[in-house]
């Protein structure tokens, strides 16, 4: 009880990320066995979680603006209400296409809803700790890879689409609650007024591309987005349409790594440094690792075994990075805005190149693919880490 007293903030934060946090695992699981029951090609499976990435890249950084300009909360609350009304309309589609549209409108929704939740929680990092950002994204880890994947794998057996659809948009709404409290609204709901100039807007994005941790924070955000938008989706793909598995073992695969993701981002806090050249070179050995297992495993077992290891390395890579970020000085929301347009470019790319590969050259070379992106940033950061050291 002492600990909550002491973190109240941080425990709404996170109650607020398991939350919304499950009915992203919800959709993220559901989506691509829903596809397949559209009779979808890898290709289009792909394309249709690329289209969230769209969306994601439609209104990034517009979003930055507008929650400096209107708040955190309110953004919060607008695209909670959107993404649930969003959500059910996908019972809706009756062919990929259809699917695929809906899709673009979701990324939108849920762009919003993350940049806003980031902002708010980097403007409250000097009163939460930075040591205890893991807890932040640990919290989303619980709702998102670990609760919600194995609420979706059970609820499909139980129910039909149109019922786990409106299932799933129920969580959606359930941060509205949290966030209505008397402790959450005294500490985000104080928001000054501003005066909207397009070119000081402008001028401010332009002038955080110059902040080097920002931009490669940024660029290692969207390949780790990349690969968590293609895992999830061709996890299920492979074990489903490939291997013959169950709805329920795909959901545990994604379970698997959330687990794995969510001890490195709630324990690994301690570890970090100054200089997380190691830590990072560390996390990209054991992700093109675990790769090279997702792309070779012929059973349930190597599976689950490839998702626990890579769970650590990606996992690590998200807690570095968002403690890197949540450090930088200047306006959270355009920080925040900055920030996920790597996730924006990684949910395009990733699925969408991903399922033209698989199309092409099968389901695990999506796997392998990767090993080249994660190989090139772990040569970069040998590189970097040798020119510290000689400079110390």
């Amino acid at each position: 009880m002492k600990f909550l007293e002491r973190n109240e903030l941080l425990f709404n934060f996170m109650l607020v990320n398991i939350s919304s946090g499950i009915a992203v695992g919800m959709m993220n699981f559901i989506i691509p066995v829903y596809a397949l029951s559209l009779n979808a090609t890898s290709a289009e499976i792909g394309l249709i979680k690329g289209f969230t990435g769209i969306g994601d890249l439609l209104i990034v950084l517009p979003a930055g603006f507008l929650i400096d300009y209107f708040g955190s909360k309110k953004m919060y609350s607008v695209s909670c209400i959107f993404g649930s009304l969003i959500i059910i309309s996908i019972s809706f589609a009756t062919n990929a296409s259809f699917l695929l549209q809906i899709m673009l409108f979701y990324g939108i929704s849920k762009t919003i809803r993350t940049t806003s939740n980031n902002a708010d929680f980097f403007k409250h990092m000097n009163t939460i700790g930075a040591s205890k950002a893991g807890y932040f994204k640990g919290s989303i880890t619980i709702g998102s890879a670990l609760i919600g994947p194995l609420i979706g794998g059970i609820a499909i057996l139980a129910m039909g689409y149109t019922s786990y659809f409106v299932l799933t948009s129920a969580f959606l709404l359930l941060p509205l609650i949290i966030i209505s409290s008397r402790l959450y609204r005294e500490n985000t709901s104080q928001v000054k007024p501003k005066i909207f100039s397009f070119i000081d807007t402008s001028n401010h994005y332009k002038s955080l591309t110059k902040n080097r941790l920002l931009v490669s924070a940024t660029i290692k955000n969207g390949l780790n987005s990349a690969f968590f938008m293609t895992f999830t989706t061709f996890i299920i793909v492979l074990a489903i349409k490939d291997l013959g598995l169950s709805p329920g073992i795909a959901a545990a695969l994604i379970s698997i790594k959330g687990v794995s993701t969510l001890f490195v981002v709630f324990f690994g806090g301690t570890y970090l440094q100054k200089n997380n050249n190691g830590l990072y070179l560390f996390a990209y050995i054991t992700t093109i690792f675990s790769l090279l297992l997702l792309g070779i495993g012929t059973d349930s077992i190597a599976l689950a075994v490839a998702s626990l290891i890579n769970g650590v390395g990606t996992g690590l890579i998200t807690l570095i990075n968002f403690t890197e970020v949540g450090n930088i000085d200047g306006e959270k929301g355009k920080i925040a805005g900055f920030f996920s347009f790597g996730n924006a470019m990684g949910s395009i790319t990733g699925p969408t190149l991903a399922g033209m590969i698989g199309d092409a050259l099968g389901v695990q070379s999506i796997f392998l693919a990767f090993i080249v992106p994660f190989g090139m940033l772990a040569i970069y950061t040998f590189v970097e880490n040798k020119k510290h050291k000689k400079q110390n």
